[in-house]
């Protein structure tokens, strides 16, 4: 376990906080003294397409209803008497997993419109937030972010520029920025869920000059922050990959430095890790350590399955969990490999291939990851498909999916909510553990 000094608590500020994953994630990490090493003090938020605010009901369920704003972060960003309700908090950190579809893995990527599109537009809710409170003269000190990989690929007709315009944006507010790709399951969670992952430190903070230090070795082609030195590294144990090269290149300050941003002749540039800070990013494709104890990120020496969530549910299935015998075939045939000739809108002829799917899921295995389709009744090729103790085949139900984020059975069970809505929540949730991890990490950072 990572030794913690006996430091200050962080206040935390939570945007489009979900359920609050990064707040479950988070009220983990204590202090040797078993005081809380992070509080959020401030989160938002808000779903545009949805009358009803299922997400910010079960945060208020289970957090209280004093810390939420219910609200468009882009109106409260308007909204004087609230931005100034922040000096009084004195957030340290911003949190959140700034929403994704547009760079998501359901879309093909030459329909993704990344920063464009109607989701990618909410990162710049982040950058002006950020903006705000340099304006009131207290820069947040860290930040922690998360979103889908897809993001340094985004989008299909510059790769990677997306991502640039994030680095250029963050470096514009003072910061220096590390990121990693992480697989949840690599680390002993029993679910495969890849997910983004990048941690921000301000020029304001002893974090920021080592940050940058070690930007200046790897331009020398050490490797200190990305395998050792960085939160990102001590919280989530990583080598290069075989074969894999570290990669320099310049990406200064400046309003058209990302927007001329020209990717590397194979990929966007950017690799599953790297660290930018001072006009430079250093980047290599890293993957997780082999490890053989996960007790520090599960508190079991073995990795979790599918089938250890599985087996604490018993019996407490509803009926309508199970697969009725009449829709088999359409599920078989679903989970199937494929290989079907279509022709594009610009009359090219290809092939859509689609590899077979385990069907039912594999129990000693850790689930796939978990999308917000997964709650519906319906045959579908992405939901999961296990084998009951009797033998019958039924979907998940919302408490498996709850335990496989890292939450308390029964989490999102609020008055009035489908088990289809539960299930939507915890496609847009994170693998809380993680978050544990990478802010135990932080905090011991701190100095």
């Amino acid at each position: 376990m990572l030794g913690i000094k006996n430091q200050g608590t962080l206040r935390v500020m939570e945007l489009f906080a979900g359920v609050g994953g990064f707040r479950q994630g988070l009220e983990q990490v204590r202090t040797p003294a078993q005081q809380a090493a992070f509080k959020v003090v401030w989160a938002n938020q808000y779903e545009p397409a949805s009358k009803k605010q299922w997400a910010a009901e079960v945060y208020r369920a289970r957090w209280g209803v004093q810390d939420l704003v219910n609200e468009d972060i882009f109106e409260v960003l308007q909204e004087p008497a609230l931005m100034a309700s922040l000096d009084a908090l004195c957030p340290d950190v911003l949190v959140g997993g700034f929403p994704c579809q547009d760079y998501s893995v359901a879309k093909p990527l030459s329909h993704s419109q990344g920063l464009q599109g109607d989701k990618g537009v909410m990162w710049w809710a982040v950058s002006r937030m950020l903006q705000a409170r340099r304006a009131a003269g207290a820069p947040l000190k860290y930040l922690v972010l998360e979103n889908v990989d897809r993001l340094l690929s985004s989008p299909a007709t510059c790769p990677g520029q997306d991502f640039a315009r994030i680095l250029v944006s963050l470096q514009q507010e003072g910061y220096a920025v590390e990121w990693r790709v992480v697989n949840a399951a690599d680390y002993g969670f029993a679910q495969k869920r890849r997910r983004l992952f990048m941690v921000a430190a301000h020029e304001s903070t002893p974090l920021y000059t080592r940050m940058a230090a070690c930007a200046g070795e790897a331009q020398q082609g050490s490797l200190p922050w990305l395998l050792s030195a960085g939160v990102l590294s001590k919280a989530l144990p990583a080598s290069v990959k075989d074969g894999g090269k570290l990669q320099v290149f310049s990406l200064p300050v400046g309003d058209f430095a990302a927007m001329s941003y020209v990717p590397l002749k194979r990929g966007s540039g950017f690799a599953s890790g790297g660290v930018c800070a001072a006009g430079w990013v250093c980047t290599a494709p890293l993957v997780a350590q082999k490890l053989t104890d996960f007790t520090e990120f599960t508190g079991l020496a073995q990795a979790l399955t599918l089938g250890d969530v599985v087996r604490e549910t018993g019996e407490a299935v509803a009926p309508a969990c199970f697969l009725a015998d009449a829709a088999l075939p359409k599920w078989q045939r679903l989970k199937a490999a494929k290989s079907i000739a279509r022709v594009s809108a610009h009359g090219h002829a290809y092939h859509f291939s689609e590899g077979a799917m385990a069907f039912p899921d594999r129990l000693d295995a850790p689930a796939r990851t978990v999308i917000t389709s997964e709650g519906g009744a319906g045959a579908s090729r992405t939901t999961h498909v296990v084998r009951h103790a009797d033998g019958r085949l039924r979907r998940l139900v919302p408490e498996e999916l709850e335990v496989l984020n890292g939450f308390a059975r029964g989490f999102t069970d609020i008055a009035g909510i489908t088990p289809a809505k539960r299930g939507f929540l915890m496609g847009n949730a994170l693998v809380t553990g993680l978050v544990t991890a990478i802010g135990r990490a932080l905090w011991q950072a701190q100095t």
